[in-house]
This record gives structure tokens, C-alpha cells and sequence, in this order.
């Protein structure tokens, strides 16, 4: 009977403790913005409601926006109730009519409550909760957050913490009433720092595209536009490929609107702002895109939509409480707030002592009687560990040896068509051109026998033969243009602009970054036809006059944006259609470059096509 008594009493303990490693699992992986694996964890709990609840949390966290709301009962367990604190705080919070005040209670209670859980995740999901809370208010007047980011900093375990702590002192530096460009020395320090510690983290790190929007708002203070955009670009990139980072391309497409407000390019701020428009879910983003809207328009001189726009994001902000700073003066109400959490922190440091005595004490009485099962069932778990670690890596294998197959095809075709474009160009050049010479010279010759009166005639004839010699040799020329091995991808790009732009009476600018080193030629050789299948779109359909092109490199990456006055069109239309212009296509060859193809284009407005490819 005591050896039941005890295995039951074993699988007790032993349950609690795995529950208590995947809560921790959990909020490391919402602290990393990792929402999907997350969900995973979740998914392993028993606790039917527990794990409702942990999902519809990584939900909120991943979205931004609310979900059916939750009620606390007397009898939920700490992690449950843990769970709905922050559930409800971020509801709160994310509401079309956000209660700051809420919010920051029920961040707070969670904050108690994971104090006497007593476990250093749950504690830091309280306070990015907290901090997030303060850093999402439009004014920041006083320092009442600082509390929290020093419980912060002593809790700190490891780079994803230090990253953290320099991001939310640049969201609280940048937030201040004080003016931007009056910045100390710390700020530039905090920057330093941030830089050090992202070149040590992997590219895959979820954390570059906060890490990317804050070296934009760093060059933006520095008032180097160029740079600027070239981050939020960047950080925008990033988001688009990650759906659980998509409302952070709500403040990127304001930002890139800002700074072409700066440098006077009032027509793709206003594109930009309309991204922004499109993409936000909140009152409050509402308020930011109406005050820029109100400076575009007064810039141009359009006082009218000026005015309803100043209006708009004036009734916004009285809307939502912000001149009174509605969330710090209710924190201010509080008497002695800042001594309070220290006496509760005190309190809640004794209690999780005397827990953590009660839970020694009962782990030593049954170790003894549970070190077997305990040892089989590691070993049970093992062996399943293992047969699921064999099965991924056949399945990989399989994957890989597709993948390479339909690598080989798209090669072979590239290769099949470079050689036919090949071929077809000598036979223009040779064949046909050394027709039209011979023809040219005899037509001459017969003229100089004849010589009659009809030099009108003779003229206009004389005339058709050079323009159709000239068209073959210009076929032959377009033809044959590719990425040549002795010039490299931007060379080829330029010369093609220039031909281009000449036969067409269209101006193409191509503009470069660090492009010093060259690319391995099947790379080039591809990204160089499908530069040259966009402008020929461009020039079929835009109707345009002017034509840029960007390439950056940014070392692990290449960027190029493609855009044009043209008249625009439908970009969900046109790609859904059959053809798509043959951007179907294109996409296709830039999904197996692993890149990613971003159209913005819309009637009347011309168009913007930016590739990211991996290098």
C-alpha cells in the first residue's frame, strides 16, 4: 500500500515539474516572438483550459488585436490564473477603446503572481507586458516604468534579455516630452551597444526587424534619409515574411511616409500612408496617419484636407485620452506605488522560500521509492525521442533530393534558353544581316546602271533598307544582351537601361550599393532576365516616362526595387490573372532563389516591385 501511495504521490510531483518546464518553455519562446512554436508547446498540455488559454495568449501577442474575453474564478490554479491576467491585461490594451488603466492592473496582478510562482520567465512576461503597456503610450512624461525595467535588468539571463532592455530604453528615450534632436550621449551609446549584440545573433533571430526599425529612427534623428529608409525598408521586409510580425508594418509604411514627407516626395509618402491605412487596426494608428495626412496636404497647399485632417487626429487624441496621459496619472494616484512593489516583493521573496522548503522536503521522501520509474520512463522517452529524430531526417533527405531535382530542371531550362537566345542573335546578325548587306550593296549598284530621274524614289528605298538593317542588327544586339562574364550583373543592367532608354524614349536610372564584389554567374545570368522581363512589362504596359532601379547589397542579402511613373494597376487583379503579365512566373523563379516579390501599385499611381534575394 505505501508503495502505490508513493509512485501515486511520484506522478504528482513529476506532473506539476513538466508543466512548470513548459509554461517556462512558452514564455521564453513569446519573449523570442516565436508565436507559432509557441502554440506548439501549448498544444502539450493536459489542462484542457490551461492550454485554451496559453494559445488564445500567443494569438493576442501574435495579432494585436482581441479575442473573446475571459473571466477569472476563485478556483483556478496560479499558472491559469497567471494566464488570464495577462490575457485580459492585453485585451485591454489592444481594445478599439483601450483602457490603459486596466491593462496596467491586470499586468500588475500578474506581476504579483508570477513573483510567487516563482519562476524568471513568467516573471519577464509580466514585465514586457508592463513595459510594452508604457512604451505604446504616445506621451511618456515621467518615469514611472523604470521600476519595472530595473526588475528587468535583474533578471536578465541571457542576449535575447540584453537585446530587449537597449530597446525599450530607445522606445523610451524617443517617446520623451524632451525635443528629439536634444538627445545625450546615451542614446548613441545604447545604439553602439544594440549593434554589438545583433552581429552576434543568427539572421534568423526574430528580433532584427525591432532591431532594424530602431536603426531607422536612429539615421531619421541623424536626419540621414537615405539610410533611414534603407532600414525601414528593410525591417519591413522582414515583417511582411513573418505573420506574426505583420503589425509591424503598420509603423514601418508610416515612417517610410515621413521621411519622403521630409525629402519632398509628397506623392510616395501619400502611397505609403495609404499602406499604413490599409494595414492598421487600432484608434490610435489612426491618430498618427491623420497628422501626417494634415502636414502632407498643408504642404501642398490643399488647406482644406489639411484642416479635416488636423481636426480628425485632434478628435482622435482627445478620443483616447492622451493629453491627459490618462494610464501615469492613474498610476500617480497611487500612494508610495514604487515602495509598495518593493515591501510585496519582499513578501512574495519569503513565501516562494517557503515553498520552495515545502517542495525539497517532499522531493527528498520520495526519491527513493520513485528513482526507478522514473529511470524507465527517461528511458521510454528516449527511444521515442530518437525514432521522431530519424523520421525528420529521412524526410528532410526526401525534401532536399526534390528540391535539388527542381533546382536541376530550372537550371537546365535558364541554360536551354540562353543558348537559344544565343543562336537566334547569330543568325540575325550573321544570316539575315549579311542578307540585308548583300541587298544594300546590289540595290546600289543597280542604281548607279539605271540612273534615272527618279531619285525620290531611289531615296526612300534607300532609306527602308538602313532602317530595317539597323532593326535587325538592334534584334540581334537586345538578343544577345545578357550578363557577359566579364562585366558582371550591373554592368549588364546599365547598358541595357542605356539601349533601352534610347530606343524607347524612356528614362532608366539604375542606381547601386555595394555592389563592389560580383555574384556567382547562374545568379546573376537569372536575376539579370528577370530585371530585363519587368522594364519590358514596364515599357509594353505602364505607359510610363521614367523608370528607377536599386540594387543594395547588404551583404547577406540583395534588395532591388523597381519602380515607375506609369499608370498603375490592380496588383491583386493582374496576379491572380492566368498570366499576370508573366509575373507569376517571375515569382516563381524568385521563390526557388528562395527571395520573396513584394508588388504596391494601384491605378493612376504607377508602380513598385522590390525583390529580396538571399546571396
Amino acid at each position: 500500500m505505501s508503495k502505490v501511495i508513493s509512485l501515486f504521490l511520484f506522478f504528482v510531483v513529476f506532473n506539476v515539474w513538466s508543466n512548470t518546464i513548459e509554461l517556462e518553455t512558452f514564455f521564453y519562446l513569446t519573449k523570442y516572438q516565436d508565436f507559432e512554436e509557441a502554440k506548439k508547446v501549448a498544444a502539450k498540455f493536459e489542462d484542457e483550459e490551461l492550454k485554451i488559454g496559453l494559445i488564445n495568449l500567443a494569438d493576442i501577442l501574435s495579432d494585436r488585436t482581441s479575442i473573446n474575453f475571459v473571466s477569472l474564478d476563485a478556483n483556478d490554479a496560479n499558472e491559469l490564473r497567471f494566464v488570464k491576467l495577462l490575457i485580459l491585461g492585453y485585451q485591454n490594451a489592444y481594445a478599439s477603446k483601450r483602457n490603459s488603466l486596466k491593462a496596467y492592473n491586470n499586468f500588475s496582478d500578474a506581476l504579483k503572481l508570477s513573483e510567487i510562482i516563482g519562476k524568471p520567465n513568467l516573471i519577464k512576461a509580466s514585465l514586457i507586458a508592463l513595459l510594452d503597456l508604457f512604451g505604446s503610450e504616445i506621451f511618456i512624461g515621467s518615469k514611472q516604468y523604470e521600476s519595472y525595467l530595473e526588475r528587468f535588468i535583474e533578471l536578465k539571463s541571457d542576449k535575447t534579455d540584453e537585446a530587449l532592455i537597449i530597446l525599450y530604453n530607445l522606445v523610451f528615450f524617443t517617446k520623451a516630452d524632451d525635443d528629439i534632436n536634444d538627445i545625450d550621449a546615451q542614446y548613441y551609446n545604447y545604439i553602439e551597444k544594440l549593434d554589438s549584440i545583433f552581429a552576434k545573433f543568427p539572421k534568423s533571430h526574430n528580433l532584427f526587424t525591432r532591431y532594424y526599425y530602431e536603426k531607422g529612427m536612429y539615421y531619421k534623428i541623424e536626419e540621414d534619409n537615405e539610410k533611414a529608409e534603407d532600414f525601414f525598408l528593410k525591417a519591413d521586409s522582414l515583417a511582411a515574411q513573418n505573420s506574426d510580425l505583420q503589425y509591424l508594418r503598420v509603423v514601418n509604411a508610416w515612417q517610410l511616409a515621413a521621411i519622403n514627407y521630409q525629402k519632398n516626395d509628397l506623392e510616395k509618402a501619400k502611397r505609403y500612408l495609404k499602406v499604413s491605412q490599409k494595414l492598421a487596426r487600432k484608434l490610435r494608428d489612426s491618430f498618427y496617419i491623420s497628422r501626417l495626412n494634415s502636414l502632407i496636404f498643408k504642404k501642398e497647399g490643399v488647406n482644406d484636407s489639411a484642416y479635416h485632417y488636423l481636426r480628425k487626429s485632434i478628435d482622435i487624441e482627445y478620443q483616447l485620452g492622451y493629453k491627459n496621459n490618462t494610464l501615469e496619472s492613474s498610476i500617480l494616484t497611487v500612494q508610495n506605488q514604487t515602495d509598495k512593489l518593493k515591501l510585496d516583493k519582499l513578501e512574495l521573496d519569503a513565501q516562494s522560500r517557503k515553498n520552495r522548503n515545502w517542495a525539497t522536503f517532499l522531493v527528498v521522501l520520495l526519491i527513493l521509492g520513485t528513482a526507478i520509474a522514473f529511470l524507465v520512463y527517461s528511458n521510454t522517452k528516449r527511444k521515442q525521442l530518437l525514432a521522431e529524430q530519424q523520421k525528420r531526417l529521412q524526410e528532410q533527405k526526401v525534401t532536399t533530393l526534390l528540391k535539388e531535382q527542381e533546382l536541376s530542371t530550372i537550371d537546365a531550362m535558364i541554360e536551354g534558353q540562353e543558348k537559344e537566345r544565343q543562336r537566334i542573335a547569330n543568325d540575325l546578325h550573321d544570316d539575315l544581316g549579311g542578307l540585308m548587306a548583300t541587298v544594300k550593296l546590289h540595290f546600289n549598284s543597280l542604281h548607279s546602271k539605271v540612273k534615272d530621274d527618279k531619285d525620290d524614289m531611289y531615296e526612300k528605298t534607300n532609306n527602308l533598307l538602313d532602317e530595317a538593317y539597323h532593326k535587325i542588327r538592334t534584334i540581334a544586339h537586345a538578343k544577345n544582351s545578357g550578363v557577359i562574364a566579364k562585366q558582371g550583373l550591373l554592368k549588364a543592367i546599365e547598358q541595357m537601361a542605356e539601349k533601352v532608354s534610347v530606343a524607347n524614349a524612356i528614362s532608366i536610372q539604375v542606381k547601386d550599393f555595394g555592389l563592389d564584389n560580383r555574384l556567382e554567374n547562374s545568379l546573376q545570368l537569372t536575376l539579370f532576365r528577370i530585371i530585363q522581363e519587368l522594364i519590358t512589362n514596364t515599357i509594353k504596359h505602364a505607359k510610363a516616362t521614367k523608370v528607377n532601379i536599386h540594387l543594395t547589397n547588404h551583404g547577406d542579402s540583395l534588395n532591388i526595387l523597381i519602380e515607375d511613373n506609369g499608370i498603375g494597376f490592380e496588383s491583386n487583379i493582374v496576379i491572380a490573372a492566368s498570366n499576370g503579365m508573366g509575373l507569376k512566373s517571375i515569382d516563381k523563379r524568385i521563390t526557388h532563389l528562395d527571395g520573396t516579390l513584394h508588388i504596391e501599385s494601384e491605378p493612376g499611381k504607377g508602380s513598385t516591385i522590390i525583390i529580396d534575394i538571399p546571396i
